[in-house]
């Protein structure tokens, strides 16, 4: 064997371990990145079902109260009992609120629309690559699967974001209706004048509504976060996108869901004259 050759099948021998190392390193990675997104997805959608079940709970116990105050309301109007001094603008606003929470509560409930999984053309994509030769393929079947949990995510903190929006909403109402029933039956008992009582409702609801704006941006950092050179910024999983995000996709949900019904049926048109070709 000639210099030459024992040459050349070294550099051929360290080609293809280099070549191995580097398959192995990129199946490595891949499978990391895989691990990571599955997680950050599971994430997702546990904490959205969490606010799913708190707003359901909600709307279970204003139904039920609702319910026992007619009740009770269509009882105490058939006895002789003075109930006028506890109708005042404050029970009045605590019952506005308690509806109005309930409401919001169902909306919250039926809100969620999470996006992930793969669909009929990501089996024949899955197909197609399972037939060919993977490694030749840029787009292969496992490159499009992690940029779709990449979307994916994005889309669903998005969804999250309006979700807790509302959930944040409902629970602020509701607290805000026990503290206005309470002042209700204590302006009732004590029976102030109207401006007395005027001038206290409108202190008491401007407390709320401070304390209700500093609890709605509680533990929400927006675009003011600590960066950190040569790391990624991560999602947020138990709000989602920021607030101001979550506004502009409230706004947007209408236009999207509009276009998204457009792309459905542009899809559903086109699906004979695929499966025509294939």
């Amino acid at each position: 064997m000639s210099g030459r050759e024992v040459t050349d099948d070294s550099a051929r021998g360290d080609g293809s371990t280099a070549a191995s190392e580097r398959s192995d390193f990129d199946r490595e990675t891949f499978e990391l990145a895989h691990e990571e997104l599955r997680s950050t997805f599971d994430s997702q959608v546990t904490r959205v079902q969490e606010i799913d079940e708190k707003a359901i709970e909600i709307l279970k116990a204003n139904l039920l109260l609702i319910g026992l105050v007619v009740t009770g309301g269509s009882i105490v109007v058939q006895t002789d009992l003075d109930i006028g001094p506890f109708i005042n603008l404050f029970s009045i606003t605590s019952a506005l609120l308690l509806l109005a929470s309930t409401g919001l509560a169902g909306v919250t409930y039926t809100a969620s629309n999470l996006r992930g999984g793969i669909d009929g053309d990501a089996v024949e994509v899955a197909l197609a690559t399972a037939r060919g030769d993977p490694t030749a393929d840029a787009d292969r079947f496992e490159v499009r699967l992690l940029r779709s949990y990449g979307r994916w995510i994005e889309y669903n903190a998005r969804v999250t974001a309006v979700n807790d929006m509302f959930a944040t909403i409902t629970v602020l109402m509701v607290i805000a209706a026990f503290v206005y029933v309470v002042a209700g039956i204590a302006v009732g008992a004590l029976d102030p004048s109207t401006i007395v009582s005027a001038v206290t409702f409108l202190a008491l609801t401007a407390v709320l509504l401070w304390l209700g704006a500093f609890a709605y941006y509680m533990d929400h950092l927006g675009a003011s976060d600590e960066r950190w050179e040569g790391t990624f910024d991560g999602v947020r999983i138990s709000k989602g996108v920021t607030r101001k995000r979550g506004l502009s996709t409230l706004r947007s949900m209408r236009s999207e869901g509009a276009t998204d019904e457009a792309e459905e049926e542009r899809d559903g048109d086109a699906a004979p004259a695929r499966n025509a070709r294939s």
